[in-house]
């Protein structure tokens, strides 16, 4: 009896051995139950998102972010501040694209995207509605980020300038700083 008692705790001992080597072994696929949308992918429980979407799920897209109007204040050139707004619609040309109403601002629409790495978000101007378009020596720059999805900052930067023997140089800088006042 003692012989059948020993075989029998030895067995009980090598089975909870084995069945715990086979329980801890089998890995789980992180990605069950993650169902990323948009045509984004999982891989280590975390979805990654084509460009233009973005949240856990890959089911937001990143215009949205942006979209709204926004009041605040345009200086130009250290100039004294005045009212102004900028509304930020989606547009149709694409997932990321959006249109920029800035009421002080010619031209009144700029057509940009929205540009993003894992960190920052901006809009990028697209279009350079100006006579001067093209010209070597002219530039016009825009810049539009946006903190904590609230705070819009639109920078213009223009510089005009003809080469020697005239001196004809024309800086111009205006800068909109606002919060999201409609959704």
């Amino acid at each position: 009896m003692k012989f059948w008692r020993q075989i029998l705790l030895t067995f009980s001992l090598f089975a909870a051995i084995i069945g715990t080597a086979v329980l801890t072994s089998c890995e789980k696929n992180s990605c069950d139950g993650i169902d990323c949308l948009n045509g984004g992918s999982c891989g280590h429980g975390v979805c990654t998102c084509p460009p233009g979407y973005e949240d856990p799920v890959c089911g937001t897209k990143s215009v949205t972010r942006y979209l709204g109007t926004y009041g605040g204040f345009t200086t130009c050139d250290n100039g004294a501040p005045t009212i102004d707004t900028v509304t930020v619609m989606a547009a149709s040309r694409g997932p990321l694209t959006v249109d920029v109403y800035y009421k002080s601002l010619k031209p009144k629409v700029l057509q940009g995207y929205v540009s993003s790495n894992e960190s920052t978000y901006s809009i990028v101007v697209t279009n350079n509605d100006s006579s001067k378009a093209g010209s070597l020596n002219y530039l016009r720059v825009f810049t539009i980020t946006l903190q904590a999805d609230k705070s819009l900052k639109l920078h213009k930067y223009e510089h005009d300038y003809v080469a020697e023997p005239v001196l004809d140089t024309f800086q111009y800088s205006c800068e909109f700083l606002g919060t999201k006042i409609k959704y």
